[in-house]
């Protein structure tokens, strides 16, 4: 099972799968973004649209999650030349870090796969992270050790 298939967009979707599709949808959307634009560049929407656009997905799918960002601050529109132009604001990097570290999020990779492009982003924001607590290993009764973020 492929990240493409961890919850299939359909209009049959509960309220409830439609809400964690939405939270998922929307810390892929903010990963993506700050990738691109490495946090700090506009980034054209089609460009933005190509990557998170999933297969079995359209871009009509991230209309509403898009409007949410939007309308949170998260997401700057501007347009420049007649090209739509997409930016991460500040409160998009605090919701990224939220969604990413928060052990309350809904975020997570479903299945065994996962796409290499949004993985290699993920990696590349932790290792940029502003987090000053670093990273331990503690260990447990009978246990190896964990990884602590």
């Amino acid at each position: 099972m492929s990240e493409q298939a961890e919850i299939a967009v359909s209009k049959t979707l509960t309220p409830q799968e439609q809400a964690v599709w939405d939270a998922k949808a929307k810390v892929r959307v903010l990963l993506n973004l700050w990738d691109l634009g490495g946090g700090k560049m506009k980034v054209k929407k089609g460009d933005l649209t190509k990557r998170i656009v999933r297969t079995g997905e359209t871009s009509k799918n991230y209309e509403l999650v898009l409007g949410e960002l939007q309308e949170t601050g998260a997401i700057v529109y501007s347009l420049e030349n007649r090209v739509t132009l997409v930016e991460l604001s500040a409160k998009g990097k605090e919701v990224l870090a939220e969604g990413v570290k928060s052990p309350d999020s809904l975020f997570e990779f479903d299945g065994s796969q996962i796409g290499t492009r949004l993985g290699n982003a993920l990696v590349k924001w932790i290792r940029n992270s502003d987090s000053s607590a670093g990273f331990g290993v503690e260990k447990a009764k009978g246990d190896g050790g964990a990884i602590e973020v």
